[in-house]
């Protein structure tokens, strides 16, 4: 079920931009080299306004094209080069040795890189790109017990095979630069809620029970009710600093279902644009 919801959320928070940008590179490419694209949704939207002799929109529409390419393409770039950045910086406070010896435990998981900091407070999050690691401090192994331990490496395992870091920064710059389609916004963040709990899943089914990722949990809230993050603008998953209380009541009751409802507004309103394109399209072609 989760899964499910997870897929579903994804295809609707890439596909509603990819096919948003599908049509603003038609347009511009129209506009630019005068291909001939005759049902680019925004080239009908710009012919049909001037046919009913209102004030073309073609500048406005171009103004949109550029703010929404250039927007996304600096947001990426500047998220890519913090990450770098905070990549290195973690390289500089890591604690080599145990670093291999937590790789030399977890070695039966493939594909998994570690950096233990030099931290006394409890860090615990995945960071990266292409290649993600598991970002862990000296202060959080030395207050988590072996279970708790496992609980956490395997919840970050699971952010890190499924690239979530990467995933989640994608659906949230998309829906930062389309705020006229709402829905992205609520997509964006329910994604990020099913992605914790699934993570959760991936520890409770490996060791066994609910309590080492619930004890882990609530131990590294109460030692740090603000988790430190090395950059809010990094591509990273934390442990603890995602949909806490909704974690929580389901770590108490794995069998409870969380609603996840999007605002009826948002869904209107998405679906009103939508509806409004989809008419256009066919009055423009008929």
């Amino acid at each position: 079920m989760w899964k499910a919801r997870s897929k579903l959320l994804f295809t609707v928070g890439f596909g509603i931009p990819l096919l948003v940008f599908m049509q603003m590179f038609m347009y511009a490419m129209y506009k630019i080299f005068g291909w001939d694209i005759p049902f680019n949704l925004l080239w009908l939207c710009n012919h049909w306004m001037s046919r009913l002799g209102w004030l073309s929109v073609g500048h406005f529409l171009m103004a949109l094209v550029i703010l929404t390419f250039a927007g996304t393409g600096w947001l990426l770039l500047d998220r890519m080069i913090k990450t770098c950045a905070a990549v290195r910086k973690l390289r500089s406070m890591e604690h080599g040795t145990m670093s291999r010896e937590l790789e030399a435990r977890y070695r039966h998981l493939k594909q998994t890189r570690f950096i233990v900091v030099d931290k006394p407070s409890p860090v615990a999050f995945t960071i990266g790109l292409w290649k993600p690691v598991i970002v862990l401090s000296t202060g959080l192994l030395t207050m988590l017990d072996a279970e708790e331990e496992r609980a956490v490496v395997y919840h970050e395992v699971h952010h890190l095979w499924h690239r979530d870091p990467l995933k989640t920064t994608l659906l949230s710059v998309f829906a930062f630069m389309m705020p006229y389609i709402p829905v992205l916004k609520h997509t964006s963040k329910h994604y990020n809620i099913i992605r914790e709990i699934l993570a959760d899943n991936e520890a409770i089914e490996r060791t066994g029970n609910v309590a080492g990722i619930g004890s882990a949990l609530l131990k590294l809230i109460r030692a740090c009710p603000e988790p430190w993050r090395i950059n809010e603008t990094t591509i990273q998953s934390s442990f603890a600093d995602t949909s806490v209380n909704v974690r929580i009541s389901r770590l108490l009751d794995p069998e409870q279902d969380v609603a996840l409802t999007l605002p009826r507004y948002a869904v209107f309103i998405s679906a009103t644009v939508i509806l409004l394109l989809s008419v256009l399209f066919v009055w423009s072609i008929g």
